[in-house]
């Protein structure tokens, strides 16, 4: 088998010596074999069926480091290292799984299966059928993302492993670990979906189609029993892959890579003159190579039929009601064929369900193949994210990772941003019942949220914009959610919070009438906190002929975040012209509470407040 990396946008990332020092090394490949039936979703059942795996790591003591990796339309169960026979057949996901690796074999025991109905050594199409002694053909029957996770289920059981710490998966993969979530809620601890989707477009479904035709046409495909006739639907199986290939790559990285680069000149014919026609037709004909025809229609057909909302009258959070595990959900900007709305929705979806979720939007050019990709920022969400897990398990922790997972374990004591307590913390705690459902918007590094939780129980999430802070609140475990503000809090649903805090951001929101009104839909109650632009010492700056700069102001006037300035007299007018209650009060000056002239002496003003 060819490596799958060597046939996506992938191989344009060379493997350095680097990442071959820290590889798990020889890949042995294995074989389940099961002759209890396993029903399908279409009605029919296989008798008897087999089940190529791979796995890195060792499993512990407990049984409870297992990692599953489901893989996307046309890979395999090879998710790291090489063949000893084949030292250029890398795993599709050696980049991210490995010593050392975001996904680390040396805490984890990872578990790459091949789904049925593939070509890479799982019962597929190209099997023998027991009943008739040859190969299945057109007769080896649909199957379905539900179907894999059943048979995947069978091989957990084989391997010992009553539960997984985490399922994980990109695009056709993220659905196989959003059914696992739903399909076996207590086999799964955390499910980690990236570039995925809670079910195809039409667009999508279009896209799949024309491929299948593509195949379905070919004269060589023979009703897909052309297996004895010593031939092979090439032409369609090119054309299939061309096409896919397109929905893989962003316009971005299309324009970037190849743009109208000619090969060698304008020659007036239909042979490939373009470098993008070169390019799209050395991959279909890398992937009829070793692709099977009948495997590609039934794996697009999966993704096809995957709608869980279906069985739900659309509703995906009743889908998703199931599901008890934690989750990240992983997206792409430049992702079109999975575009980050889905996985937005996906969200919105395990937050009516009040389920934990952490949400990342990478930016990164690559289109859908990005979640193959070394980039950075993902690569370190899913380190974090797997940090979280290691404590949930309670694995080992390599001494690199210590400090990250210190803080993930909560503290009564308020973490420092930018090593100075944020002296406003225990005010507002102060404010917040015992176990309350908190949304903290901009939340940073998730340091709020993390003393709240320490201090009050509260449960929540954190929106932040930043990719710091995004990172900052998984490694302090938090529950963050990577969004814009400006864009509104639409993703929450009404008086869904018992409070909604806007700490130190308000003066950074362009819109601050939209969001306060946001803040009192989603929530019962509002906090804000803001630097009190009325401060004698802000003052005494602006009499010298200067733009305030102190701890609470800490920008020069040419680099400040700050849009709206405000003071608490102003805030009090704000809020007194809409009719909000103001519920309390507090000004800070240092630590201490301010009580005389407060729009003078406080350099910290604290509103909770609530709708009249």
């Amino acid at each position: 088998m060819p490596s799958f990396s060597a046939t996506t946008v992938a191989s344009d990332t060379p493997q350095t010596a680097q990442s071959a020092a820290t590889s798990v090394g020889v890949a042995h490949p294995q074989l389940a074999r099961f002759d209890m039936p396993l029903p399908l979703a279409s009605g029919r059942a296989l008798s008897q069926y087999e089940l190529a795996y791979e796995t890195y790591g060792a499993l512990n003591r407990e049984c409870n480091n297992a990692v599953l990796i489901c893989h996307a339309l046309n890979a395999s169960h090879h998710v790291a290292g090489h063949y000893a026979d084949d030292p250029t057949n890398i795993g599709w996901w050696d980049n991210m799984i490995g010593p050392g690796k975001p996904l680390d074999t040396d805490r984890f025991f990872v578990v790459g299966v091949n789904n049925l109905g593939s070509c890479f050594g799982s019962t597929g199409p190209q099997s023998i059928n027991p009943a008739t002694g040859k190969p299945y053909g057109a007769d080896f029957p649909l199957v379905t993302v539900e179907d894999w996770v059943d048979a995947q289920a069978r091989l957990a059981d084989r391997l010992g492993i009553e539960q997984w710490a985490a399922v994980m998966g990109g695009s056709l993969g993220g659905m196989q670990a959003l059914a696992w979530a739903t399909r076996f809620p207590a086999r799964i601890r955390h499910a980690l979906v990236i570039a995925a989707a809670p079910n195809l477009s039409a667009e999508n479904i279009a896209f799949n189609e024309v491929a299948r035709q593509a195949i379905l046409t070919d004269p060589d495909f023979h009703g897909g029993d052309f297996y004895g006739l010593d031939t092979k639907p090439r032409r369609g199986l090119r054309v299939a892959r061309m096409i896919g290939h397109i929905t893989y790559l962003s316009d971005e990285q299309m324009e970037a890579k190849f743009g109208r680069q000619l090969r060698d000149g304008i020659r007036f014919s239909f042979a490939p003159e373009f470098q993008i026609e070169s390019y799209l037709r050395h991959q279909g004909e890398k992937f009829a190579d070793y692709y099977d025809a009948n495997t590609y229609l039934r794996i697009t057909k999966a993704l096809d039929y995957f709608d869980p909302a279906s069985a739900h009258g659309g509703d995906l959070a009743r889908a998703l009601a199931p599901a008890t595990c934690e989750f990240l959900v992983t997206a792409f900007t430049t992702d079109w064929r999975f575009p980050a709305a889905r996985s937005r929705e996906i969200v919105k979806a395990l937050v009516h369900n009040r389920r934990r979720v952490s949400y990342a939007e990478i930016v990164a050019p690559h289109g859908h193949d990005a979640f193959l990709l070394d980039d950075a920022q993902y690569h370190a969400i899913v380190r974090s994210y797997f940090d979280r897990i290691a404590v949930d398990i309670g694995a080992d922790i390599p001494s690199a990772a210590r400090a990250r997972t210190a803080r993930a374990r909560g503290s009564k004591s308020p973490p420092s941003l930018n090593g100075v307590a944020r002296k406003d913390y225990a005010t507002i705690a102060e404010w917040i019942g015992a176990g309350a459902q908190v949304l903290d918007l901009g939340c940073g590094d998730g340091s709020l949220l993390a003393y709240l939780r320490g201090a009050r129980g509260v449960t929540g999430y954190g929106i932040e914009i930043a990719n710091g802070g995004v990172l900052a609140s998984l490694e302090n475990g938090i529950d963050v959610i990577q969004s814009d503000l400006e864009r509104g809090l639409a993703g929450f649903e009404d008086a869904s919070f018992d409070c909604v805090i806007l700490s130190q951001t308000l003066q950074a929101m362009r819109r601050i009438e939209v969001i306060v009104t946001e803040m009192l839909r989603v929530g019962r109650e509002a906090i804000v906190t803001f630097p009190n632009f009325g401060y004698w010492k802000h003052r005494a700056q602006i009499v010298r002929g200067r733009m305030p700069v102190s701890k609470s102001l800490p920008y020069q006037w040419y680099d400040t975040p700050n849009i709206h300035l405000c003071t608490v007299a102003d805030f009090d007018a704000f809020l007194a012209a809409r009719r909000y209650v103001v519920q309390d009060r507090v000004l800070l000056a240092g630590r201490k509470r301010v009580r005389a002239f407060p729009n003078l002496l406080g350099e910290l003003a604290i509103y909770r407040f609530k709708r009249g």
